[in-house]
């Protein structure tokens, strides 16, 4: 019974894998391809390999700026996850620590302020960023990034401070430490699952961003890579098979960043399903 069961659910995973993960196979089809054969009734699931050509990623590379797409885009991506997940973990650790009716008021703020739509917000920061002088500049944009980031990414801190006894840091106060050198060196060793969560979530979000981006930056120099790739779609025709092309690079930074942080995430998993 058991071994029936490994193999159903072995099945149902190679299923979801297959459909989660086809968009992506079709994407790099889509760029290595004729685009005759992708727009056709009929589109081939499978390449004839005797019209399979990767002149697209070298033409993206020729049409378009796209080192410096990605340089902007890893600069700021870099900063709002790096600042984002400072302020997360500070809030999460509030949230989690002091159960103030205050605290339950911010709690609840921050994760309803994450049902708003970025287009509902996106006129209001305009106005207050022009006003401040930060509309086409990274600043505006990291300190967007970090609105829409923050809240879900506190919560998702608080869940793991949750899990860690209040008694380990008040030790280490008795012992001598600060409140934050107590979270520095004691608690937050136990939560590297947490703050690996929290920050791919936060570098997806900020390199995945549309709006903000293409809303606050007007310069051609400081456009990121989602922005950069409206470029590939003309008035009377799109360019396919460069989109595609340039789309599939830039998923390359974040697939190797998840690769490098996915033992701290089967860590937290783990430590979340032995819980009480």
């Amino acid at each position: 019974m058991t071994f029936a069961r490994n193999i159903a659910l072995t099945f149902l995973g190679l299923v979801a894998t297959v459909i989660l993960l086809f968009p992506v196979y079709w994407m790099l089809m889509t760029a290595v391809m004729p685009t005759g054969d992708i727009l056709s009734r009929n589109p081939p699931l499978l390449p004839d390999w005797s019209k399979v050509s990767f002149k697209a990623f070298v033409e993206v590379f020729e049409r378009r700026p796209l080192l410096q797409w990605m340089a902007n885009t890893f600069f700021v991506s870099g900063i709002s996850t790096l600042l984002s997940l400072v302020v997360s973990t500070l809030a999460g650790y509030s949230l989690s620590r002091w159960r103030m009716r205050l605290q339950q008021i911010t709690g609840a703020t921050l994760l309803l302020s994450k049902l708003i739509p970025s287009s509902l917000i996106i006129i209001p920061l305009f106005i207050m960023f022009n006003a401040a002088h930060l509309d086409d500049s990274f600043t505006g944009l990291i300190l967007a990034n970090m609105a829409i980031g923050v809240p879900l990414a506190t919560w998702l801190m608080k869940g793991f401070f949750d899990r860690i006894p209040a008694e380990l840091e008040q030790a280490a106060m008795i012992d001598g430490c600060s409140r934050l050198s107590a979270l520095w060196y004691v608690i937050l060793p136990l939560t590297r699952p947490g703050l690996a969560s929290a920050g791919i979530y936060l570098l997806i979000v900020s390199w995945s961003e549309f709006i903000f981006a293409r809303t606050l930056i007007t310069s051609d120099s400081k456009q990121v890579f989602t922005v950069g790739l409206q470029s590939f779609v003309g008035e009377y025709q799109v360019e396919w098979s460069n989109l595609m092309a340039a789309g599939s690079i830039s998923l390359v930074p974040v697939i190797i960043l998840f690769l490098v942080l996915e033992p701290f995430l089967v860590s937290g998993l783990t430590k979340g399903a032995l819980a009480n």
